[in-house]
């Protein structure tokens, strides 16, 4: 699949490009962004290269404009999760996309509740809608939110490594919301970090993907890391999890990935 993907806006190509070369860093996704800014397009890519030619059978994907009931969700999607295609050797997630799944009947929205409780590297669960204020709020608070930004195939391709080195965070005299995010990760006392995830408006979901993008980035993705990331993506999305569990093990997640993350800018 022939894909321009420097049209997509530089938090989407990171995104998908982490999750095409790790699989099991993939969570249940909700694609949210105006018409025309790729966000069916890079659904579709994301299972072109992980499966290539078996796409067709790890993959199944509605518009929910046109079939929005529960009984089309019955029919289409269920048989699809009964019959797993996959090796022993294969162990990709297979894919559910469903475009447009803001005009889905509420029945239709809540019963994919059932699909996000499998495991993300089992069944990933893509879905793409416009306005995620139409997403139930049960989906939305399950699902890791990646926004789109509207299209501009002008836009020049920026360089994340440098703009994400301290050097250039700490020159900018007007940062921008990811901007300030990413000093505070590399910069951030951990008695600043824990005031800030009790923050109303932080989203700790958000924190966990662009931990991931950091890490990416830097080449210094391990299997503790990811051991410890799926450990505490588990806790957020488990309200049986007391927060200061939850809480702990994130501040922690953050304090290793910073000291990898030194230690690459310490060589360098």
């Amino acid at each position: 699949m022939a894909v321009d993907t420097a049209f997509w806006c530089e938090r989407v190509r990171t995104c998908f490009t982490m999750f095409s070369k790790h699989p099991s860093s993939l969570q249940h996704l909700l694609l949210f962004g105006p018409p025309g800014s790729g966000k069916t397009t890079s659904a579709s890519w994301l299972v072109d290269q992980i499966w290539g030619n078996r796409k067709s059978l790890m993959c199944i994907s509605m518009n929910a404009a046109d079939e929005r009931s529960l009984e089309s969700i019955r029919q289409k999607v269920f048989p699809f999760l009964r019959v797993d295609w996959r090796t022993e050797q294969e162990t990709a997630p297979r894919f559910l996309i469903l475009d447009e799944c803001e005009t889905l009947t509420e029945a239709a929205q809540l019963s994919l509740q059932t699909m996000l409780n499998a495991e993300p590297t089992d069944i990933c669960v893509i879905l793409i809608c416009n306005s995620q204020s139409r997403i139930h709020p049960k989906l939305r608070q399950r699902l890791l939110k990646i926004r789109y930004d509207p299209p501009n195939r002008n836009q020049d391709v920026t360089d994340m490594v440098t703009a994400m080195t301290r050097g250039d965070l700490r020159q900018c005299a007007r940062k921008s919301e990811m901007e300030q995010r990413l000093w505070r990760y590399l910069n951030g006392h951990p008695s600043h970090i824990q005031e800030w995830i009790h923050e109303d408006t932080t989203d700790l979901q958000m924190i966990l993907t662009e931990l991931l993008l950091l890490l990416d980035m830097f080449q210094i993705i391990d299997a503790s890391l990811m051991e410890r990331m799926n450990l505490v993506y588990s806790m957020l999305m488990d309200s049986t999890t007391l927060h200061d569990v939850m809480e702990t093990q994130l501040i922690r997640f953050i304090q290793e990935c910073k000291q990898k993350i030194d230690g690459v800018l310490l060589k360098t």
